[in-house]
Order: C-alpha cells, then structure tokens, then sequence
C-alpha cells in the first residue's frame, strides 16, 4: 500500500514497515542480507540495474529528507526535533550499501530490530506530516501507477510501430523507458520523478524542431498529442502543475 503523503520520510517510512513485515522475527533478519531483503520488498532484481537504482534511491532518502526539513525554515529547536533521529538512519542505510544482514541494520535503528515501533519510524511520520503541511502532495494512487505504466509501454509499442526516423524513435524511447522506471519505483522516489521524466521527455522534443517535424511527416503528431494529455492528467491530480506538457501540445499543433 503506498504512503498518503508524498515526500521522503513518508517513502522512507512505508518501505522501512514493508521489509520489517516481510522479514519480522530476529533469525528471517539475521538469514537475509539487508540489500536483498530490500530488493525482495521492491520487487526488483537485486543484482540489475534497475535493482540497483531502486535500492540506491532508498539509501538516499535519509539525506533528502535532512535537505527537505532544513528548507522548511523552522526555528532551531523545531528543525532539531525534526532531525533527530535521522543521523541513525543514514547509518542503517550505509549497512544496506556495504551488504550487512538486514538484523543489524535494523538494530541500528532500535535495538531489538523491532522498526515499527521504533522512535525513527514515529519521527518519520511527524516529519513526513510537516513536510507535507508545507507542500501538501499527494501520492499517486496503485490505479493511476497502472494507468501510467501502459500509457508508456503503449507508447513504446506505437513508437516502435510508426516511420520515424531512428534518431526521433530512439530519442522517444530511451525517454520513455526512463518514465517506465520511474514508474515503477515510484513507491521509493515518488511523483517528483515521474514528472521529472516526463519533463524531460517533452523538453527533449522542444529543443528539437526537427524532431517535431518529423512527428508531423510520420502522421503520428495527433496520437503523440493525445498521449501527452492523458498522461499529464493523471499527474497532473491533486497538484497545482495543470500546464505540464502544453508547450508539446501547442508545437505539435
């Protein structure tokens, strides 16, 4: 189930009680190395790339959100309250890097290895409640995941489809391959990324006047155009980012 709110400590927190329910007792823990146990939860191969880029992304959430709360601008006793707790976290993060089993790096969490009970995991969602009191965004739901994926692989199956020129076909999917994956760790990096990726991707055709040309020339201008809208009116739900993707709609006429 992902988290309500979309930030990091909320992210970190939702990922963190899914491995704990996963592997709960001390001896699942102390027979499962930490990296793995991560993968196995994340559903992704743990020696692949995208393996390896999802669980990078979950070493990296605990500096994100010591960067997200000192940009809230808190008074020092408030952002100290919020941090706490979180050089610990950095720490247990450092053990899924360096391929501890999951035990210790639990333990350096709480002792007893017992995260949802823990001190971090409570201080996870205040500062996810701060943060989001401060951008309220909301996590895009398991049907709109879905609905995004086939959007894309869709997309990729038209592309591969349609007379373009292989350096636009190329330009088109190494782009939605990288929304793809976006996609599908969105439980770790969230909504920022898919439309980071989705960003790109237009902006990747804005840049190239010619590549809007030949979009046009293949006859695949008005379908592009469709796509666009419907994807950015899935993410574009419960934020204030309504414009996403109209300078693509205006180009492709």
């Amino acid at each position: 189930m992902a988290p309500q709110h979309d930030n990091p400590a909320a992210r970190l927190r939702d990922v963190l009680l899914a491995v704990h329910a996963r592997f709960p007792g001390q001896r699942d823990q102390e027979a499962v190395l930490a990296w793995s146990a991560f993968a196995q939860t994340l559903e992704v191969g743990e020696n692949t790339a995208a393996g390896v880029h999802a669980i990078a992304s979950v070493i990296q959430l605990p500096s994100q959100i010591i960067a997200a709360v000192r940009a809230l601008g808190e008074e020092q006793d408030e952002e100290e309250h919020l941090l706490h707790g979180l050089d610990l976290l950095e720490s247990a993060m450092a053990g899924v890097a360096a391929r501890k089993p999951l035990y210790q790096v639990f333990y350096e969490i709480v002792p007893g290895g017992h995260v949802p009970q823990s001190a971090a995991a409570h201080g996870l969602l205040s500062v996810s409640r701060a943060l989001h009191r401060a951008n309220p965004v909301q996590f895009l739901s398991e049907e709109d995941l879905t609905r995004l994926e086939n959007l894309i692989t869709e997309m990729m199956s038209e592309v591969g489809a349609t007379a373009l020129p292989p350096q636009v076909r190329i330009l088109l999917l190494s782009h939605l391959h990288l929304m793809l994956q976006a996609v599908h760790v969105a439980r770790v990096t969230g909504r920022d990324d898919i439309e980071a990726t989705f960003d790109a991707l237009y902006g990747s055709i804005i840049r190239r006047p010619e590549h809007v040309e030949a979009i046009h020339q293949a006859g695949f201008a008005d379908k592009f155009r469709d796509w666009i809208n419907s994807f950015n009116g899935i993410i574009s739900i419960s934020t204030g980012a309504v414009g996403l993707g109209q300078q693509v709609v205006r180009m492709l006429g």
